[in-house]
């Protein structure tokens, strides 16, 4: 998830943006252990907010087969910077926060104190989960770095002070934002300065670009959206975490030191640098901002601003591929205790016929119109469907992994053609909204197609899509051109068939009539 584009004149405002990220976050804390983040509500249901619990001082650890989460209340964060880990106290012996005066010295001491790029350990974190549970293995063999990755994996978070990078041309910056976030750009790049395991990383370059990586086992984005909304509407406020009674009464900051890294490590290091280099170069994104309207303009027409994207991202696969997708978005499940997520399956027979009118020489404005609403209305009764747990996918999975566990035979629905097909997704989707200009970003399901995360603003939409580049046919490029072209046809055909509102209006005057 970005934040909007920074400004740093030097590392002075680098390292304050940094203090101030790290401040707003560890206040959120404050405010999440004494129960002050507001409970949302869904119609009449309150919201869960247990997930907000899990995202701070929690580590996913490598083991073989399944992966374990664990969490500790730590009073320090790990800053990484030019691959080196360093140790950083945040809270007073009274448990008071440092102040973002005092964050940003000891962050300028930290930047400058550096010498020389350390041993690429965080490269490891990129690799397979099992050859990261070999690697996890023989590096933690040696009690002093077993000591180190603990002290790393206890951290509330992690704070990557990157290595600057070339900012594109205009244009391209959100697309590089989002590389920067997922995976760190590559061997030549700041990927060695990351802890993959950690739920919350906060990464921040000199060039402007800031924003967090999520691990995403603990909790779904909902949290760190809150918390990264949280800090931007805080540190435009000059003031903001300055009390100059809070001062360095705490531990300075320490450098971390990996020892003894025999050629075992070095051979995992190598099968690491192969894999975080095949994702870097295979994973194609284009992030972009829709900029003729949002969901304001959408909303006045009586129409879902999510369900009416999911219609572009259908009408534009099917016009790159000549076929509807298996398109999955994801659905929150917290009017549930624990509740998690759950898939809404975008396709049906109404979106079908909404892209074959809009692709026919001989629909009227009015069919095609008529068709968008219907199919835009279908979606909203099947997002309210999954969000009340009346979807299907969690419950074919539970069941699927009740056969697999107890050594029972498949069912043959789990083969069937159709099963299968249904569930490889070739777009991958999710609404992650918020006010400011920032976006989230991940990969697509299949190397068939797509991932596509989108925040509807206002008067304007960001999208930020993804595809492994392993087929000439399967373009990050070419679908966002066609969403932009989707979405242009679909506002211009509410302009010029009089909006929807007044369409359904008269149609269902007419339907009075004839009755």
């Amino acid at each position: 998830m970005s934040f909007p584009k920074q400004d740093f004149r030097n590392v002075i405002d680098f390292t304050h943006f940094t203090a101030q990220a790290i401040y707003g976050m560890c206040e959120f804390k404050y405010l999440l252990e004494h129960d002050l983040i507001p409970v949302h509500k869904m119609d009449e249901y309150d919201l869960d907010n247990s997930q907000f619990h899990n995202v701070f001082g929690t580590v996913r650890k490598p083991q073989k087969s399944c992966d374990t989460l664990e969490q500790c209340n730590s009073d320090y964060v790990i800053v990484i910077h030019q691959n080196n880990f360093h140790k950083l106290p945040v809270y007073t012996a009274d448990e008071r926060i440092l102040n973002i005066n005092e964050l940003r010295n000891r962050l300028l001491g930290i930047v400058h104190g550096n010498q020389a790029m350390g041993p690429e350990i965080g490269l490891l974190t990129h690799d397979t989960r099992d050859n990261w549970a070999d690697a996890y293995g023989a590096l933690c063999s040696q009690e002093h770095n077993a000591n180190v990755v603990q002290c790393i994996e206890e951290a509330l978070f992690t704070v990557s002070l990157d290595e600057m990078v070339q900012l594109p041309s205009k244009g391209q910056e959100r697309t590089l934002v989002a590389k920067q976030l997922l995976h760190g750009g590559g061997l030549n790049s700041n990927s060695a300065n990351r802890w993959m395991d950690k739920t919350m990383q906060l990464i921040v370059n000199p060039n402007g670009m800031a924003g967090i990586c999520m691990e995403h086992a603990p909790a779904d984005p909902q949290p760190v959206v809150s918390i990264m909304n949280y800090v931007q509407s805080n540190i435009t406020n000059p003031e903001y975490g300055n009390d100059d009674d809070i001062i360095g009464l705490v531990e300075q900051p320490h450098q971390l030191h990996f020892t003894e890294l025999d050629q075992g490590i070095d051979l995992w290091l190598g099968a690491a640098r192969s894999s975080i280099n095949k994702i870097s170069n295979r994973l194609e994104m284009e992030v972009f901002k829709f900029p003729c309207y949002g969901k304001c303009l959408i909303k006045s027409q009586g129409l879902s601003p999510d369900s009416f994207i999911q219609m572009a991202l259908q009408l534009a696969f099917y016009r790159l591929h000549n076929e509807l997708p298996a398109q999955y978005e994801s659905a929150h499940l917290r009017i549930f205790k624990y509740g998690r997520t759950e898939a809404i399956r975008s396709t049906s027979m109404k979106s079908l016929a909404f892209v074959t009118a809009m692709t026919s020489k001989n629909a009227s404005l009015k069919q095609r119109l008529m068709a968008l609403g219907a199919a835009v209305d279908g979606h909203q009764t099947q997002t309210k469907l999954a969000m009340r747990g009346h979807a299907v996918d969690r419950h074919l999975f539970g069941l699927m992994q009740m056969a697999r566990e107890n050594a029972m035979p498949l069912p043959e629905f789990f083969c069937s053609l159709g099963y299968l097909k249904s569930t490889q997704f070739r777009v991958l989707s999710a609404q992650i909204a918020t006010s400011h200009d920032g976006f989230m970003a991940f990969g697509p399901h299949t190397s068939e197609g797509y991932g596509c995360c989108y925040n509807p603003r206002e008067n304007d939409i960001i999208l930020a899509i993804s595809s492994w580049n392993l087929k000439p046919q399967i373009s990050a490029l070419n679908y966002a051109k066609a969403i932009e072209l989707a979405l242009a046809d679909m506002g211009q055909l509410i302009l010029e068939a009089g909006g929807y509102c007044a369409a359904k209006a008269a149609t269902d005057c007419k339907k009075e009539v004839k009755e």
